[in-house]
C-alpha cells in the first residue's frame, strides 16, 4: 500500500490536453456557390434595361409602347445561353414574367399591349441604342409604335387543296387570318366559323379525293396567323381544333432547319419566311415575306 501511495503522489494524472473549437480542416476546399450562369445573365439583362430606362422612372407623361433589346454575341455557346435567359422558345414569357414586373416595381411607366423583342446581332449595335457593353436598347415611346408600311406576305399550299393555290395576307385588310377545313364551318358549340385560308371539306363540291387527302387531317378551326402591326410581324398561334388534346397537331419547319410545335393556346411562333407549317401532320402551307 506504502509502494502505491508513493507512485501516486509522483505520478499524478496527466491534465487532457485543451481541445480547440476550430473545426477541423478538410483535406478538400469546398466549391463556393455561384449563381447558375443563365439566371445571372437574365439578371444582367433586366438590370441594363432598367438602368438604360432611368429617365423614365415616374414620368406619367412619358409611356413606353415597346422595347428593343439588341446583344452583341458571336459565341455558340453565349448564344445558347442567351436564348435560354430571354426565354426563346417561349415568346412572350421573358416580358410577362421576368421583365415586365421589375419595370412596374421601378415605377416605369408601360403602355397597354407594350411589347418587348430582342435581336442578336454578330457585327455592331445600332448607332440609335442605349448601350452598355455588349448590349443596347432602343425605347420606343407611345406613338412612335406603328409602321408607315405594314409588310404584306403570302401563304402557298404546298400539301392539300385548298380554295386558292396561294393567299396574300394584307394587314391593310385585316390583321388576323384563319385557318381550316371548309369556309364556313359549324363547330361542336354550334357557333359558325369563317376561315380565310380554306382547305375543302370531303362534302364540298370543289373537293377532290387525290389531291384533298391531306384535307381529312385539317381542323374545322385549325390555326390562325396575326398581324402585330406594333412589331411589324406575322404570329402563328394553335386554335382550338388545332391543339393535341382535340386529336389534331401544329409543326413548324423553320428556314434554318429547326422544328417547333405549337400545342399551347395563346403561344405563338414568330414567322419568318421560308416556314413551312405543318397541319394535322398531312397538309402543308410555306410562308413567304
Amino acid at each position: 500500500m506504502k509502494n502505491f501511495l508513493r507512485k501516486l503522489l509522483n505520478n499524478p494524472t496527466p491534465v487532457a490536453p485543451e481541445q480547440s473549437d476550430a473545426a477541423p480542416v478538410s483535406s478538400q476546399a469546398q466549391p463556393a456557390l455561384s449563381i447558375p450562369a443563365t439566371k445571372a445573365k437574365r439578371e444582367e439583362i433586366i438590370k441594363f434595361i432598367i438602368n438604360g430606362l432611368k429617365p423614365y422612372i415616374d414620368e406619367k407623361g412619358h409611356t413606353i409602347a415597346g422595347l428593343r433589346l439588341y446583344i452583341l454575341c458571336n459565341n455558340k455557346e453565349a448564344e445558347e445561353t442567351l436564348k435560354v435567359a430571354l426565354c426563346d422558345d417561349t415568346p412572350g414569357m421573358f416580358q410577362k414574367d421576368h421583365l415586365e414586373r421589375k419595370l412596374v416595381n421601378n415605377f416605369i411607366q408601360l403602355a397597354g399591349g407594350w411589347f418587348f423583342e430582342h435581336h442578336l446581332v454578330t457585327d455592331k449595335l445600332p448607332d440609335y441604342c442605349i448601350t452598355h457593353g455588349m448590349m443596347g436598347l432602343e425605347v420606343i415611346r407611345r406613338g412612335q409604335d406603328l409602321f408607315q408600311q405594314y409588310s404584306v406576305a403570302r401563304l402557298q399550299v404546298l400539301v392539300g387543296q385548298t380554295q386558292f393555290p396561294e393567299y396574300e395576307l394584307n394587314p391593310k385588310q385585316q390583321l388576323k387570318f384563319s385557318i381550316g377545313r371548309t369556309q364556313h364551318p359549324k363547330l361542336s358549340t354550334g357557333k359558325i366559323h369563317t376561315n380565310d385560308i380554306v382547305f375543302w371539306a370531303q362534302d364540298d363540291a370543289a373537293f377532290n379525293a387525290t389531291t384533298g387527302m391531306a384535307n381529312l387531317h385539317v381542323s374545322r378551326n385549325h390555326a390562325y396567323i396575326l398581324y402585330n402591326p406594333q412589331l411589324d410581324k406575322f404570329f402563328l398561334f394553335p386554335d382550338k381544333g388545332g391543339l393535341p388534346e382535340n386529336g389534331n397537331k401544329i409543326r413548324i419547319y423553320t428556314a434554318d432547319d429547326k422544328v417547333k410545335s405549337l400545342n399551347v393556346p395563346g403561344v405563338s411562333h414568330e414567322l419568318q419566311h421560308g416556314d413551312q407549317i405543318e397541319l394535322g401532320g398531312a397538309a402543308v402551307l410555306v410562308f413567304m415575306k
